[in-house]
């Protein structure tokens, strides 16, 4: 017969190894998606090798890209790309925002619930639609309204992506908003603070590094964005003048990529000089994603 003991350490000897065997199932799970990250940026590196080789500094402060003389600079790609997340994130954060703290803190019940949903499904419309309905609505009203001959522009491509930006930075930050427990909303309100004191000093300080992660998410997003972008951008390869002009059209590092890479024949400088632009916007969609993991924690210690 066995003794009390051994008949209540098989449960736990079970747990344990149940434990372990998901733990090492995980940690595989994680060295394989560094592993993944590891060959995507050792790839990048080795072809866009050459065009660094071949300009130098002058790919990333060139001006000129030239297929003809095999003169690549990546300068008005970064600007386009620098101008069309600052008037996404921009546009859309104050908007998601308050939206969010509109759904999370004002609406109860089955109307919360229904806005939710409706916000979740937007989310998930292909971004090849929007840019249909840029090109339909968004150009012509951009054209008439700054009277230009044509709409395709920074403003344009940026006001496009920030409509995209819209559902999922709206979810995140309602799902962060949420997350603040209830006895904070109570506290306030038991100190005489009205709702929207409550939502001012309470519950937004609290949820504040969840949403500034939200936010900064939302810019690697826009950044990665190719299709919609392409479509409503223009096609010019120069710096828009002055700096700040943004009724030009542009190009960004996604829309160069996608217009040029079918042209482009593998091991050619252009094909490089296509993948140094991919390298670039690797490596600063890597530094956005680890602001996010610095900023969230620091924010929550403090």
């Amino acid at each position: 017969m066995s003794s009390p003991a051994r008949t209540l350490a098989r449960p736990v000897r079970k747990r344990r190894l149940r434990w372990e065997v998901a733990r090492r199932i995980l940690g595989l799970a994680a060295a394989g998606s560094s592993l993944v990250v590891a060959l995507i940026c050792g790839f990048l590196v080795k072809d866009a090798a050459p065009v660094f080789q071949s300009q130098g500094l002058r790919f990333l402060t060139g001006r000129e890209w030239d297929t003809s003389t095999d003169t690549y600079g990546a300068l008005p790609m970064l600007v386009g790309t620098f101008w069309v997340t600052v008037i996404a994130v921009g546009c859309a954060a104050p908007v998601a925002l308050g939206s969010a703290v509109f759904i999370s803190e004002v609406l109860t019940g089955k109307a919360r619930l229904a806005a939710k949903s409706l916000i979740e499904l937007l989310a998930g419309v292909p971004s090849i639609v929007y840019g249909l309905i840029g090109i339909a609505l968004l150009l012509t009203f951009v054209r008439d309204i700054f009277s230009l001959p044509d709409g395709a522009t920074l403003l344009s491509a940026g006001l496009l992506l920030a409509v995209m930006l819209l559902p999922t930075l709206m979810t995140v930050a309602e799902d962060a908003l949420q997350a603040v427990p209830r006895e904070i909303r109570d506290a306030a309100r038991a100190l005489g603070s009205n709702r929207s004191e409550t939502i001012l000093g309470a519950v937004a300080p609290h949820a504040l590094p969840a949403l500034i992660g939200a936010v900064l998410l939302a810019a690697g997003r826009a950044l990665g964005e190719t299709i919609a972008v392409m479509l409503v951008v223009g096609s010019l390869d120069r710096l828009p003048q002055p700096f700040y002009n943004l009724l030009v059209p542009a190009q960004t590092m996604t829309s160069k990529i996608g217009r040029e890479l079918n042209e482009s024949a593998m091991g050619t400088l252009q094909y490089s000089a296509l993948v140094g632009l991919g390298l670039l916007l690797f490596l600063i969609t890597l530094l956005t994603t680890l602001a996010v993991h610095i900023v969230i924690p620091r924010r929550q210690a403090r």
